[in-house]
């Protein structure tokens, strides 16, 4: 389970947060999240091993996510496939509703 966390405000000279979201911008993450992980960078005080921990704790959320995304992408291609063989079912409903034969069945 997550520690629980507690919001810090700080103030910053406008140039640092811009260079905050310049940062962020190139890493596709945002400024409070560039901050947020500088900070525990310099709270680990370079410690390789601590440092290693928290890759190790990223690696393993981000494989998460990959794995719920792909979970998410086969129920999507399933509903895809099951929308496809009812709307099959529902032409043919109406076309034996309107009286015409099926598919396939030549003209009388």
């Amino acid at each position: 389970m997550a520690e629980p966390t507690q919001p810090l405000s700080i103030r910053l000279a406008t140039s640092d947060i811009d260079h905050l979201t310049e940062r962020a911008r190139r890493i596709s993450g945002t400024p409070t999240g560039v901050a947020r992980e500088l900070i525990r960078s310099g709270l680990s005080d370079g410690d390789p091993f601590a440092q290693a921990e928290r890759l190790l704790k990223i690696e393993r959320k981000l494989a998460s996510l990959a794995q719920d995304m792909q979970l998410a992408l086969k129920a999507c291609d399933q509903t895809t496939d099951s929308l496809g063989r009812l709307e099959t079912m529902f032409d043919a409903l109406l076309r034996a509703l309107g009286g015409e034969p099926p598919e396939g069945t030549p003209h009388a």
